[in-house]
Order: structure tokens, then sequence, then C-alpha cells
């Protein structure tokens, strides 16, 4: 909504996700309604008129809700002095001080987004992760700053049979037609000897709860895992999960650690949750684009999907700042699956939304505004300020 990028491509109504903004070329209904109105009441009725003083305030009540509603899209990483705080989608009345948004699909008119090609796959030779970027767009500017494509390797132990190799090959601009938009790719693939994988990492480390909001699809061979999760260890995550050896409809919630000391699995770290499409009417398919959210909130933990609360969890919250990971891999382990050699998986994303906070910021920091999915906080505010005003004004205009 208000000070934030336009994700739908069209009008929304007043009560929308965070990620939606009402264009500036269009003015709320209550804006425009309020507008004509404010005209009509200056040709019928005299500027001393009690009841036009009346009116008149109250219209400058909506507008300044409309202010609020109707302003420019942020520049990314940009924020406009009519939003202080932000307030994600979800459950919660948490607020967050800072916004970060990454659209690929702005991406198209850029030269090197000209002609997109994809990658070779990773071959059987190709086992140190030395290979170069595959576009300047993830070493530099804005995205680079933020973004840090991984290259590291895990070795095979009892648990991962299968060795992991992140290479920057398999991470890519990609179209699905020359006249589609740009997306970004995530790519695995299995070799003879080891898995070729792909990994994103914020260069922050300091997150302290965040609302994560990714607009995704997933396909390719059984035997992946697409992950966009926080990260500080093995007990300190909290994930969202698909697995391509699930059902299509199968999303997994984590919060860590999945295991006790024993090796025995907590029941409650690990939930499956299922993709309905928008509405809630009809089971989805994670190989279609979805939106999936992660809000990492005092106490609690909430998942999303397009736009609709799945699941709240206690257990295992993180409560330590983090970084935020998206990965596409697999080791060949009981979680993810072993993937046949010669199969590939992919994890594709438009667009990548961060609300957050940091453990550098001063504790009951304040907000003058909120950007988030319903401004009837600022309505009710400003309205009652005219029910009070109003009166005060009437009187006044006697004397």
């Amino acid at each position: 909504m208000a000070c934030l990028p336009d994700h739908s491509n069209g009008l929304v109504e007043h009560v929308q996700p965070l990620s939606i903004y009402i264009p500036p070329t269009s003015q709320p209904p209550v804006a425009m309604w309020g507008r004509g109105v404010a005209t009509r009441l200056q040709k019928l009725y005299p500027v001393n008129s009690i009841t036009s003083r009346s009116l008149l305030l109250l219209l400058l009540a909506l507008f300044y809700v409309q202010q609020c509603l109707a302003v420019p899209p942020l520049s990314p990483g940009s924020k406009t002095p009519e939003c202080s705080c932000y307030r994600p989608t979800g459950n919660s009345e948490a607020v967050f001080l800072n916004h970060q948004f990454f659209d690929f699909r702005s991406l198209d008119n850029e030269p090197f987004a000209s002609n997109l090609t994809t990658p070779a796959a990773i071959r059987n030779n190709q086992n140190e992760g030395i290979e170069p970027l595959t576009s300047p767009f993830f070493g530099t500017g804005f995205f680079g700053d933020y973004f840090t494509p991984g290259s590291w390797s895990k070795e095979t132990s009892e648990v991962a049979p299968v060795s992991l190799v992140n290479s920057h090959q398999n991470l890519y601009l990609a179209r699905d037609a020359p006249d589609s938009p740009v997306h970004l790719t995530l790519r695995t693939n299995r070799l003879p000897s080891f898995q070729s994988a792909s990994a994103l990492e914020t260069t922050e480390t300091a997150y302290m709860h965040a609302s994560i909001h990714i607009r995704a699809r997933i396909s390719g061979s059984p035997g992946a895992c697409a992950g966009m999760f926080t990260y500080l260890t093995d007990e300190q995550e909290s994930d969202i999960e698909i697995l391509t050896r699930d059902e299509e409809s199968t999303v997994r919630a984590t919060n860590q650690p999945g295991v006790d000391a024993n090796g025995t699995v907590i029941p409650e770290a690990s939930t499956e949750i299922a993709i309905t499409r928008s509405g809630g009417n009809a089971v989805g398919s994670w190989t279609e684009w979805n939106d999936y959210q992660l809000n990492w909130l005092p106490g609690r933990s909430e998942w999303l999907i397009n736009g609709m609360s799945k699941l709240n969890k206690t257990y295992g919250v993180p409560t330590q700042p983090s970084n935020i990971q998206i990965r596409m891999w697999s080791n060949g382990g009981s979680w993810p699956g072993n993937m046949t050699v010669g199969g590939q998986a992919t994890l594709d994303i438009e667009w990548i939304d961060l609300v957050y906070n940091t453990s550098r910021e001063a504790p009951g920091a304040t907000c003058k505004t909120i950007a988030n999915g319903t401004v009837r906080s600022i309505q009710v505010g400003t309205l009652l300020l005219g029910l009070v005003l109003c009166p005060f004004w009437a009187a006044m205009s006697l004397w």
C-alpha cells in the first residue's frame, strides 16, 4: 500500500498486503469523492456557512488519508516522509523500521538483461565452486550491497551422503520467453560425485525480527530443497522450505532445532502446510507463482501463502540476530531426498520484499506513520479530530 512498490500492476482497495501501493496517478475513491464534494460546497454555500466549514474540515481529514495512500513508489532502499515504519500482512501488531524491495521484473530494460541465456549446467569436473558471476548485477550496485552469492561447499556426513558445492553459475537472470519479465533463478543439479547448488545470503547479519515476502515458483527433479529462511546456527533458524519430493501443494514450515540431542524428531518443529490460491478456495502448486511470507516476530513465527495466514508457531522462534538466506540445494539426505544423477531443479523469484529491524535499532523507537495493510488507524484518528473540532469551528463562526 502506501510507500511501497506495486506488485500487483493494478489499483487496490484500502485494505491490502503491505507490498502493494496505490499509484500516484490514481486517486482512492474516498479522495475523489471528497474533492468533488468540496468543489460543490464552495459553489453552493457561502464561505462563512457553518455547514460548509464543518464539512470542509472533514474533507481535509479525508485529503490527509489520501496523501498517505497515494504516494510515489519507493526507489529500492529509500523511505518517504509519509511512512516511518511498516507493518506486514498477518496476525500481528509488530512494526518494523526498515524496508528493502528487490523487483527483478524491473530489470527488463537494463543492458545486461537484453539477451539473457541460461548458463550451462555444472559438469562433474567443476567441483570447486570457482565459476564467475553470470551477470554484473549480482556483484555491484543495490543488489550487491545487500546480497552475496554463495560459493562455499559441504563435505559428506552421516546425514548428508552427497557432498554439496555452491556455484555462481547456478545463479542467473532469466525470462520464460523473449517478451516475458525478468526473474531470478537459483539452480541445483546432481553430478556423479557431488550436488551442485546455489545460495544467496544477506550481507546484513544482525536482523532482529523481520517479514520475508517472496514471490516464487519451483520446478524440476525430486530430491531438491528450495529454502527461504533466517539463519544464525542450526538451533537459531526459521524456514520456509519446498521439497521437490513432496506433493506439489505442500510447503514445510520449520523452526529449528528439528531433532533433540538424541536424534529424535521434535514433532512441533516442522509442520506441513498447503498452498491455496488467492481467495482460499482452490489448492495451488509450488510449480506456479505464489507469494510466500515468513513473519519472524518476538516469541512467534507466522507463515503466510498468497496473503493467507497458514500457521503460527511459538516453538523454536529465533532469539538472536541472524542473516537471511535463499538456497536451492540437496545433499542426498533424508530431508531433501536423493536426486537422480543428471537431475536438476530450479527456484525462480520475481521479487523479494523485506521489512525488518536490526539489533542496532534503539529500543523503544517510535513511528510517526505506519505503512501497513490498512489505513484504518489514520482514518479514525483524523476523523475523530474532525468531529471534535467541527463543533468548535461552528461555534466560532457564530461570533
